[in-house]
C-alpha cells in the first residue's frame, strides 16, 4: 500500500488563530505612550545639551579669535564707534552710537579660519548658535536699519571704544560676548544689532532703553535650560544664569571691573 501523509477523512483538525484581545492592545498602547512620555523630554534634554555645547564651543571661539586680533593689532580691541575714554558717561544717552563703523564680527572673521564682510556673516557658522531660531535674522535689517547685520552673538559696548587690553584689569572676570535676544516678547521686538549697552540700565536716567533687562533686554538669557554663554575677556567662556552675571549692586561682570 502506497503511505500517505493525509489524515482520515473526517479527521481534520484545525488551528485557531493567535492574535491579541482588545484589553491586550490598550494594554501595549498605554505601556507605549508612557514609555514615550518618559524618554522623549530625555531626548529632548539631550539634544538641547548637545546644541548648547556646540554654542558654548562657538562663543569660545569667537573669544579666542579675539585674543589673536588683539596681538596683531597692538593689544586694542576692535573700534567701531568714535573713540571715547569712558563710555558708560560719553554715551550714556547713546550719542556716540553713530557712526557704525561695521560689525565686529566681520573684523575679527580672519581669525576664526573663515573671513566674511558685513554682509555675508552668515555664511560663516562659527556666529550661529544652533539653538537660536533666527541667528542671522534678515527681519533686523528694517527694525534697526542703522546697525550691521546680527548674527547669534553680541559684543560688550566697552570694549568697541578704543579699549586698550591693558585697560581690563581683571579680564577673567569681565563679559566680552554674550548671545543676542532673538525672540520677540509680547510686544518687545527681537534685538538687533550686535553690541549691548551694560549702561542701558534702570540706574541710568538718560538711557534710551534697558538692556539689561532678563526678559526683555538685549540678552538671551535663559536660552539654554535658564542659563546663557558668555566669553570672557581672558579668553576664557562658560554658561551662567543671569543673575551670575548681573544682580547689581552685588554682581555685575558685565561692566569693567576697576
Amino acid at each position: 500500500m502506497k503511505p500517505t501523509n493525509e489524515l482520515p477523512k473526517g479527521n481534520k483538525t484545525s488551528t485557531p488563530f493567535g492574535g491579541f484581545t482588545l484589553i491586550e492592545l490598550l494594554v501595549v498602547i498605554a505601556i507605549i505612550a508612557i514609555l514615550a512620555a518618559i524618554l522623549f523630554p530625555v531626548f529632548a534634554r539631550a539634544k538641547e545639551a548637545a546644541k548648547k555645547t556646540d554654542c558654548l564651543s562657538n562663543i569660545r571661539q569667537i573669544g579666542l579669535a579675539t585674543q589673536m586680533y588683539l596681538s596683531d593689532n597692538g593689544g586694542i580691541y576692535p573700534e567701531t564707534k568714535s573713540p571715547s575714554q569712558d563710555p558708560a558717561l560719553d554715551d550714556a544717552n547713546g550719542s556716540l552710537d553713530d557712526p557704525d563703523m561695521g560689525s565686529v564680527f566681520a573684523i575679527i572673521s580672519t581669525y576664526t579660519g573663515q573671513t566674511v564682510t558685513n554682509d555675508t556673516l552668515s555664511s560663516n557658522h562659527i556666529f550661529m548658535c544652533p539653538s537660536d531660531a533666527a541667528p542671522f535674522d534678515p527681519s533686523c535689517d528694517t527694525i534697526n536699519e542703522q546697525a550691521p547685520p546680527v548674527t547669534s552673538y553680541l559684543i560688550n559696548a566697552y570694549f568697541i571704544f578704543g579699549l586698550s587690553e591693558s585697560s581690563v584689569i581683571k579680564p577673567a572676570s569681565t563679559i566680552l560676548y554674550a548671545e543676542r535676544r532673538s525672540a520677540a516678547v509680547g510686544t518687545i521686538n527681537q534685538y538687533c544689532d550686535y553690541v549691548y549697552h551694560p549702561w542701558f540700565n534702570p540706574l541710568n536716567s538718560v538711557a534710551p532703553a534697558n538692556e539689561m533687562d532678563p526678559v526683555v533686554g538685549a540678552v538671551a538669557t535663559t536660552r539654554h535650560t535658564q542659563s546663557s554663554n558668555f566669553a570672557f575677556a581672558d579668553g576664557h567662556a562658560k554658561s551662567y544664569a543671569w543673575t551670575q552675571t548681573y544682580a547689581p549692586p552685588k554682581v555685575n561682570l558685565h561692566a569693567l571691573q576697576q
